[in-house]
């Protein structure tokens, strides 16, 4: 559907919801628009099997980063991929790493400690909003498709709650400047991905009641995904039973649909509609397709 919606530039996006609802599609829908606008962008999933490559038909490379014909890159943020960038960063020599990080201890150490996956895959996210190229940004968009409603609040709240119990040092440091940037408007959004039913509309509403109040986080546009079309006009047709059946389920969606527009719509942000699509998986003439549906 036509939207007048349109979304505030921030150089670094965040996009997350109920599993199944679509984080994947919106998070491609977004880079593919920022593409078309002439922007560089780099989509960052997050240790999960890859989504965003095989949509535009390229085969994922692992943890490395790929480059899609429509002018977007891609890379599958890895944890252990993402500590050994990071130790390198402040050890500088590979066998000092390998001295410290391939030690058994060390290795089982690290992976116990709670949340220190999550940690390291946005901080890596995180260093490449800093990278740069010739002193200018790297990147005009980074988009990070991030975890599922269930885990995201502790996805997102690692950084303050790291920057609170460790007093000084490093670490310290980093979490500060990744807590900055994630309440930062000016720099950051995160968008809310539902679906007109009556579970992820819940769990949205709770999500953004969360976000925003408890952890003071800068929220952007509101998806609402798999939309069902519009039953067309039957009355006075001479239905057989099984039609009937069919007409008063497109009715009952059609009334789940109205009621999940107004509880999301009552949130105050941007509502951005996508209609469900006849596909079992989705390719780029799909996306093209909701992309000159919806305003971004």
């Amino acid at each position: 559907m036509e939207s007048s919606a349109i979304l505030p530039p921030r150089r670094f996006t965040l996009v997350t919801g109920k599993g199944g609802v679509g984080k994947s599609t919106v998070a491609a829908l977004l880079a593919l628009s920022a593409a078309d606008q002439g922007q560089r962008v780099l989509v960052c999933e997050l240790n999960t099997q890859p989504q965003i490559a095989p949509l535009f038909g390229v085969q994922p490379r692992g943890g490395e980063r790929v480059d899609l014909p429509v002018g977007v890159s891609v890379i599958n943020i890895e944890p252990r991929a993402a500590m050994e960038e990071y130790a390198l960063m402040k050890l500088r020599f590979r066998a000092l790493y390998r001295l410290v990080f391939d030690n058994p201890i060390i290795r089982s150490m690290v992976r116990f400690v709670p949340g220190m996956d999550d940690l390291l895959m946005l901080g890596k996210a995180f260093n490449h909003e800093r990278e740069e190229i010739n002193g200018a940004p790297r990147w005009d968009q980074i988009i990070i498709d991030a975890p599922a409603t269930g885990h995201s609040l502790s996805f997102f709240r690692l950084p303050k709650i790291i920057h609170e119990i460790v007093p000084t040092g490093n670490l310290h440091a980093e979490t500060a400047l990744m807590w900055g940037l994630l309440t930062d408007p000016a720099r950051c959004a995160i968008h809310l991905v539902a679906a007109p039913e009556a579970l992820p509309v819940e769990e949205t509403l709770e999500l953004h009641r969360r976000l925003r109040d408890e952890l003071g986080l800068p929220l952007g546009a509101l998806f609402m995904n798999l939309v069902p079309p519009p039953l067309p006009a039957l009355e006075g047709l001479d239905l057989c039973p099984a039609l009937r059946e069919i007409v008063a389920l497109h009715a009952a969606r059609a009334e789940a649909v109205t009621e999940a527009r107004r509880r999301l719509s009552a949130l105050g942000m941007p509502l951005l509609e996508l209609p469900l699509l006849n596909a079992a998986r989705l390719t780029v003439d799909d996306l093209q397709a909701l992309r000159r549906g919806v305003s971004l």
